[in-house]
This record gives C-alpha cells, sequence and structure tokens, in this order.
C-alpha cells in the first residue's frame, strides 16, 4: 500500500510541477528521465564514458572546453535528472586553475548576476605559499560562487580534482527527490 501511495504522490508531484519551468542544460530541459536527457546529449556531440543507476558520466566540449567530463545525477525512482555537475580539464598550476575559475565567474556573473562568493584558503595553506595545489587536493582551498536563478541553483568551484566545475540543480526535480527520498526512509522504518 504504500509503495502505491508512494508512486500516486510522485506522480501527482511530477504532474504539477511540470508546468513550471526546469533548469536547461546545453540547450537541454532538465525536466526528463535520464534516459532521454543522455541521447539528447548524444545528438549534440557527447559520448557516454560510464552508465549505471545512480548517474551517467559523459564527455565532451562545453563553454569553449573541450574533454570536459559531465555527470548527469537522477532520481532514485523516477529517474529524473535533478542535477547536472561539469568538470572542466585538470589544471598543473594554481594561476591557470584560478585564471580559469574567475573567466568563468565573470561570465556566468554577467548571465546570472551577483554570487554569493566565498574565496579563502584554510590554515596551515594561504595563497602566495608555493602550496595551492597541495591546498586543493587536501580541500584547504575554498574558491566557490552561488548563483540563484529561478530554475534552480548554479554552483561554481575549484574543486579537488584540480579542477574547475560548475553545477546546475534542477529544483523541480530535487523536490521529486527528496519526497522519494522522505518516502524510502519513512518505508524503510
Amino acid at each position: 500500500m504504500k509503495k502505491i501511495l508512494l508512486t500516486l504522490c510522485v506522480g501527482l508531484l511530477t504532474l504539477a510541477v511540470q508546468a513550471q519551468e526546469h533548469m536547461t542544460f546545453k540547450g537541454v530541459s532538465m525536466g526528463c528521465n535520464i534516459t532521454t536527457f543522455v541521447s539528447q546529449l548524444k545528438a549534440k556531440g557527447f559520448t557516454v564514458n560510464y552508465e549505471a543507476d545512480n548517474g551517467v558520466i559523459l564527455e565532451g566540449d562545453f563553454a569553449g572546453k573541450s574533454n570536459c567530463k559531465v555527470y548527469v545525477l537522477p532520481t532514485k525512482q523516477s529517474k529524473m535528472v535533478w542535477k547536472v555537475a561539469v568538470k572542466f580539464p585538470e589544471q598543473s598550476s594554481w594561476y591557470s586553475i584560478k585564471s580559469e575559475y574567475r573567466t568563468f565567474k565573470d561570465s556566468y556573473t554577467e548571465k546570472y548576476g551577483k554570487p554569493e562568493s566565498y574565496e579563502f584558503f584554510s590554515s596551515p595553506y594561504e595563497e602566495g605559499d608555493g602550496y595551492e595545489m597541495t591546498a586543493i587536493r587536501v580541500e584547504k582551498c575554498n574558491y566557490v560562487s552561488f548563483y540563484t536563478t529561478e530554475m534552480g541553483p548554479i554552483t561554481l568551484e575549484i574543486h579537488k580534482d584540480k579542477c574547475v566545475q560548475v553545477s546546475y540543480e534542477d529544483s523541480i526535480n530535487s523536490a521529486i527527490k527528496s519526497k522519494e527520498k522522505e518516502a524510502s526512509v519513512e518505508e524503510d522504518i
């Protein structure tokens, strides 16, 4: 009975939010299931590197950069795309990664407005000490900007994999993800 009720609730939630706008990535709406979304990205030149129940990793060009990794994450039950993250190619120096971060931050700020940003190193590291890349790897470099849009948040950051990463979250499908998780927890307990 709980599974039927969960399925009904998720279905009604999906219908209720379809009238709202979904986040887009490369012109593809995130308001679809992962199979359709990945198929549309493949049509735009992306290739699939890895596929599993919990997501798909593709590779292709994004924002003028080649060989980007694109992570597509679906909700657990309905398989709706709730998040897409892009990792740009790994950088070998602090100045190149910081420059790339600043360039993308300027572009995103121009399009989405001023972000909430945090840009600092945690002790014992500091900019100019020559250990910035080590700080990135051990997650002591905190360079992140949060953009708020009507369709969901966008996060730009320097990632621990020594690259710049941008993430798009669809607020409608994030709500579905949360409902599915709550229902799963309730069913277990």
